[in-house]
């Protein structure tokens, strides 16, 4: 593709011109790979996993066999995107609660509540916002994304609004407007309201087509938060446990009589979801905890965004992973910040209507809401966050030391981590890979032997300042050159992913019975573990973003990088609570001294 071509400013118009995700060549991964896993590696699992890895790809192994096979899948006219399929039924099949190991929050720039101005004003203006956006989608104005000059893909902004991810045993399903389980069904008019475990449809489109007024929709909120209905059944407990448990609780639901079926299509068909929290987080950790969980019965998990916000205006979307990721989010954020609040309606829709979604039960559902209730408290209890806004320096301040100010923070998180347990665990960062057709994310491994002779010299006495600054600089360029290559979709990750996927799905059409050695030796097991996720995005319209950490043994850490500041979510289970808070203080430590180094050295 060549930066001299003309693109489209419609919102889709550029999709048929993106390329597809390559295949990368196998014996350049299997390369790779054996680099990348090297460090995590003691001497005798090495050499065991190198042996199994060049077995695997010699041309007698099966990685030839399972590498032509997806090639073959990639090169077909009905193949958007070879990983898609496989990474869709990655999340679907994952049966753990999705608040603590899929979804992710993002907070918006935390704006003070204006004089006179109300929870159910920013709220109103929030849903007015998320409204004009999604106009602009559907009339396709709204400019494509890109990367410098390159277009990216915006299949994903399809997947916003109306998304649902429905509970089944084994595999969920995710109902999307571009892929619903009833392609006869009208577009969808309302939104759903949670408050204190009570759901409440309300029609924010009029019946032709414009969204009602902001006032008017503050005006509902209001009607809807003082409405004394009695207490409602928290269903919304349910979405935060088990899939597989919440699946058999929603095929309960369905079974008995009444309005319950009505009721759960009208919040999976719905826009998306409005939480109204009723009490204020004191304190940074605990709105992080909010935004990640919650009460849980205010909530409704499954949902492709919600939309929460606390009584002194705070407002953070938390989006179900399956469908979108981070830069499509960050981009609504953007929109929902700078919107200007006009939204006027059409003439005579100057009010909206709702009306409370009260589920029937029987002893078996009640019962199970109970022991959800008690899972959602455990979780809560279980899960601890620190935030760390680090105001010293930021993006600017690190491009002035002439390194890339994301690999920069990434050796920053190394050494933090070495100076806590002494040695480096298998660290995962994500990469957007939107300019290929249907892109998602590559991962990349800053773990290197570059970051590990680093992060040792660091802590050697006897090293010169010189040779730490040159590690140092060394090692980031290293994270730079394997962040180029995920962005290219030549990484390890998927490619091994996707091989991985070929077997289950054709392993024995293609001759092979039994799953590969490669992908039960402890090296790929080794890599499939993630001890330190972490994950960044741009920061447009927003403060904060993070998740619940994915391993129970490790850190979750989301970070954003400002012109002038750093602001880090870091989450681990309680259990290793005081493990966390030594990590944060040693990870603002390193930043400070990595400043240090490599100032003092280029002075």
């Amino acid at each position: 593709m060549k930066d001299t071509a003309v693109f489209s400013d419609s919102t889709f118009g550029n999709q048929k011109v993106l390329p597809k995700l390559p295949v990368p060549d196998l014996e350049e991964t299997c390369s790779r790979y054996l680099e990348w896993i090297g460090p995590l590696l003691d001497p005798e699992g090495m050499e065991r996993t190198a042996r199994v890895t060049r077995a695997f790809c010699s041309p007698e192994g099966d990685g030839p066999v399972l590498q032509a096979a997806l090639a073959d899948l990639a090169s077909r006219k009905d193949t958007a995107n070879w990983l898609e399929p496989f990474w869709d039924r990655m999340y679907l099949s994952g049966r753990s609660p999705l608040p603590l190991y899929s979804n992710i929050f993002y907070m918006l720039s935390r704006i003070p509540l204006k004089e006179g101005e109300s929870q159910f004003d920013r709220a109103a203006r929030l849903v007015g916002g998320a409204l004009r956006f999604k106009g602009f989608i559907d009339r396709q104005e709204l400019k494509p994304d890109s990367d410098g000059k390159r277009p990216l893909c915006m299949i994903q902004y399809r997947k916003l609004f109306s998304s649902c991810r429905i509970p089944h045993k084994g595999s969920d399903t995710l109902r999307t407007p571009v892929s619903r389980e009833d392609p006869t069904s009208p577009e969808e008019r309302h939104i759903v309201v949670a408050r204190n475990g009570r759901f409440f449809a309300l029609d924010v489109i009029d019946h032709e087509g414009a969204p009602l007024p902001d006032e008017a929709i503050g005006s509902a909120l209001r009607e809807i938060v003082e409405y004394q209905g009695g207490p409602g059944e928290p269903v919304g407990f349910l979405t935060a446990v088990s899939r597989d448990l919440w699946a058999e609780g929603r095929a309960l639901l369905r079974a008995i009589p009444g309005e319950n079926i009505d009721i759960l299509e009208s919040i999976e068909r719905a826009l998306f979801l409005l939480c109204l929290e009723e009490r204020q987080p004191e304190n940074m950790e605990e709105l992080s905890r909010t935004m990640i969980l919650g009460d849980g019965m205010s909530r409704w998990f499954d949902k492709g965004m919600q939309f929460i916000v606390c009584p002194d205006g705070t407002t953070a979307i938390n989006m179900e992973h399956t469908g979108t990721d981070g830069s499509v989010m960050v981009r609504l954020a953007s929109s929902l910040i700078n919107d200007p609040g006009v939204q006027k309606g059409s003439a005579g829709s100057d009010e909206c209507t709702w009306e409370e979604l009260r589920f029937r039960t029987d002893p078996a559902i009640d019962e199970m809401i109970k022991k959800a209730s008690y899972e959602c408290k455990r979780m809560y209890e279980d899960t601890s966050a620190r935030v760390l806004v680090f105001d010293r320096f930021g993006k600017e301040g690190i491009k002035s030391l002439s390194v890339a100010p994301d690999a920069f923070i990434q050796m920053a998180l190394q050494l933090a981590h070495f100076d806590l347990r002494g040695y480096a665990v298998n660290t995962y960062e994500a990469v957007m890979t939107r300019q290929f057709l249907h892109g998602r994310t590559e991962a990349v491994r800053p773990v290197s032997w570059e970051s590990v002779k680093f992060t040792s010299l660091m802590r050697d006495d006897s090293a010169t300042i010189g040779e730490k600054a040159d590690a140092a600089r060394k090692a980031i360029e290293e994270q730079v050159s394997r962040t180029r290559e995920a962005r290219e979709g030549l990484g390890v990750d998927r490619h091994l992913f996707g091989l991985y996927n070929i077997f289950l799905d054709m392993g024995k059409d293609l001759g092979i019975e039994e799953l590969p050695e490669f992908f039960r030796d402890p090296g790929w097991l080794t890599l499939k573990r993630n001890l330190l996720s972490t994950s960044t995005s741009g920061t447009g319209g927003l403060f904060l973003a993070g998740f619940g950490t994915v391993d129970d043994e490790g850190f979750g850490v989301r970070y954003l990088t400002f012109p002038g500041s750093i602001h880090f979510n870091v989450t681990s289970r309680t259990i290793l609570r005081q493990d966390m808070d030594k990590f944060v203080d040693l990870l603002e430590s390193a930043l400070l001294e990595m400043e240090e180094l490599l100032r003092n050295r280029e002075s």
